[in-house]
């Protein structure tokens, strides 16, 4: 499994992917009460004693997103694991909080405006420091593809079921307003 560990944000915890668990006892997110394939990430951060957190996969796929990313609060992790994503507080494993969208497809860290981008099949979200920030329209009847991270702006092709074909979108990130992709809502 393929792990990225993107950490653009300034902040003071250190984050480790681990194989498997040492002595420690991991602090399964979500519990669900019983041992479930996970990611393991061991989190250090100053004044708080290091934990492993067991980060629960989504899909039983590595097509998704797996990775770790660092949050514009400073103090939080975002963990996307097969798809599924969770953002903790790096000195507290029990304040967390799961994600939309599931599943997660992408993620791209935009650190020049503060701002964590989230795609799934048929809409983009931004993140920042204490919330989301914006959900796109819709902007594909089934699959999203981004193909570049500009300034102010992402490109990507969308899938357009109605015209069978990929279609272009560019997304403003400051606003979460869009031009071009698929409009599955419009009536042709």
């Amino acid at each position: 499994m393929d792990v990225k560990v993107q950490l653009d944000f300034p902040h003071e915890y250190q984050v480790a992917v681990v194989p498997t668990v040492g002595t420690e006892v991991p602090v399964r997110i979500p519990d669900a009460g019983e041992p479930v394939e996970s990611l393991l990430v061991k989190i250090s951060s100053p004044g708080a004693a290091a934990w492993v957190g067991s980060f629960a996969r989504g899909f039983d796929t590595n097509d998704l997103v797996t990775g770790v990313y660092g949050w514009p609060d400073g103090v939080s992790v975002g963990v996307v694991s097969a798809g599924y994503g969770y953002v903790v507080r790096a000195n507290d494993p029990k304040s967390w909080v799961r994600l939309q969208p599931m599943p997660i497809t992408d993620v791209r860290v935009m650190a020049e405006h503060k701002l964590v981008i989230v795609a799934d099949f048929t809409h983009i979200y931004a993140y920042g420091s204490e919330k989301s920030m914006w959900k796109s329209e819709r902007l594909s009847w089934d699959g999203i593809t981004i193909t570049q991270v500009a300034t102010n702006h992402v490109f990507g092709i969308a899938w357009d079921a109605g015209e069978d074909k990929e279609v272009e979108f560019a997304l403003d990130v400051r606003t979460g307003e869009h031009t071009g992709g698929a409009k599955p809502w419009a009536k042709r």
